[in-house]
């Protein structure tokens, strides 16, 4: 790997973690410069400036999340055996959200705080296009469903909406010791978004 690389990823990941700890808004130029243990010029000739980072970590992290997303998001249906039909893409659905959780960590706790900034933010600004994306992709999975289970046409948003949002929970209450992050926990998930859906 060149020094150039190491240069870059060094300071994506510091930007990340401070990000993550204390907010885009509180961070400055130099102390994000000295926790990746490069130089001013350095950042500005990689990213211009602290927003162009920003906009990095963005681009990388959602860009592979959400294809991720967009890979399992492929229902088949199978009307007569429940266990072969919505089940099992809703829950290829939530085990995505939670190994990538689990594997981008702070990355994905940034996400979560960032989801309650005010709407003018820089940082809700330059999110939105992702959270829209991610929002769609399941939104799509949810008009494939409805195609097949009638009940849910015109219902395909709310879907998407209620489920991401019991998902980040989950997520969160991980993130804080309360509750595990494993395949009992997303079939708890699944079975209780879907005896509400289908109710």
């Amino acid at each position: 790997m060149s020094n150039a690389t190491n240069s870059r990823d060094a300071i994506l990941h510091a930007a990340l973690q401070l990000f993550a700890e204390r907010g885009y808004e509180s961070v400055g130029i130099n102390e994000l410069t000295g926790r990746a243990g490069i130089t001013k010029p350095t950042l500005y000739y990689f990213f211009e400036n602290k927003e162009g980072v920003f906009k990095a970590i963005l681009a990388e992290n959602y860009r592979k999340f959400n294809d991720l997303l967009r890979t399992v998001s492929v229902y088949v249906p199978n009307r007569e055996f429940y266990y072969e039909d919505v089940y099992p893409v809703l829950i290829r659905l939530v085990e995505t959200y939670f190994s990538y959780a689990k594997e981008n960590t702070t990355f994905y706790l940034m996400v979560l705080a960032l989801a309650y900034a005010p709407p003018t933010a820089l940082t809700t600004i330059l999110t939105k296009p992702y959270v829209a994306e991610q929002f769609q992709i399941v939104t799509n999975l949810f008009h494939q469903i409805a195609a097949a289970h009638l009940n849910l046409q015109g219902k395909e948003a709310s879907c998407a909406h209620s489920l991401i949002a019991t998902v980040n929970a989950a997520i969160g209450l991980w993130y804080q010791d309360d509750a595990p992050l494993d395949k009992e926990s997303a079939k708890r998930i699944v079975h209780q978004f879907m005896h509400g859906i289908f109710a």
